[in-house]
């Protein structure tokens, strides 16, 4: 799929399922979970639940729970809301990557936007720093308030794309690389989601990069 096409569209109904839920505790969605890539690839859930309760702090943080002490829904690795919504959880990211899996959402148990295809994955989450971990949730305004996480499963890392970590990935894509490094706002956030979906357009197409389940499985 193209990732980066869909993104905002992605986005737009995550923070339309915030306005319903806002209006509605309880509202009529089926949340559909997966626990590998190839389930998630073949779009095959391997459970579901009706109607569980679904609350967002913003558009980058969803809670799913049926009871408020209830966290084994965390314990999958990604949910679908209907067809169009892809979320990952912050519990499989810290059990399963190093580097900076505690990172999104301060390490507290919520599912987050993620957009993959076969080679390349990547998730959003509101940047969090000493503020937001002593009083609370951040509110999300701009996109200057959300990081992008890169999948590597090579290592088994999560990597928040920074310009440093963007001109690593670029390596691989030397005229990409060039063309980031020379920018005058190369260090800006809005340039470095501009070269990294650049980075995520050509990485897709590379007929010589792994599948991801070739990786994980």
């Amino acid at each position: 799929m193209k990732i980066n096409l869909l993104r905002h569209l992605v986005l737009f109904l995550i923070a339309a399922t915030a306005f319903c839920a806002s209006a509605d505790n309880e509202p009529r969605d089926t949340v559909y979970f997966y626990d590998t890539w190839q389930q998630m690839l073949e779009m095959s859930p391997s459970a579901m639940i009706v109607s569980p309760i679904i609350e967002t702090e913003n558009p980058y943080e969803v809670d799913i729970y049926t009871t408020q002490d209830d966290y084994r829904l965390y314990n999958h690795l990604a949910a679908t809301i209907g067809d169009s919504i892809w979320l990952v959880s912050t519990a499989y990211l810290q059990t399963n990557f190093e580097g900076d899996s505690e990172k999104p959402c301060g390490g507290r148990f919520l599912y987050v936007p993620l957009f993959f295809n076969e080679k390349v994955a990547y998730l959003m989450a509101p940047t969090y720093g000493i503020k937001e971990i002593l009083f609370g949730p951040m509110e999300v305004t701009s996109s200057n308030d959300v990081d992008y996480y890169y999948f590597d499963f090579k290592n088994r890392e999560l990597r928040k794309v920074s310009s440093s970590v963007l001109s690593e990935l670029l390596e691989d894509y030397h005229d990409l690389q060039m063309r980031y490094e020379g920018m005058k706002d190369y260090k800006k956030k809005y340039m470095i989601e501009e070269f990294f979906m650049k980075y995520v357009d050509r990485a897709s197409q590379d007929f010589m990069r792994p599948y991801i389940v070739d990786l994980v499985e």
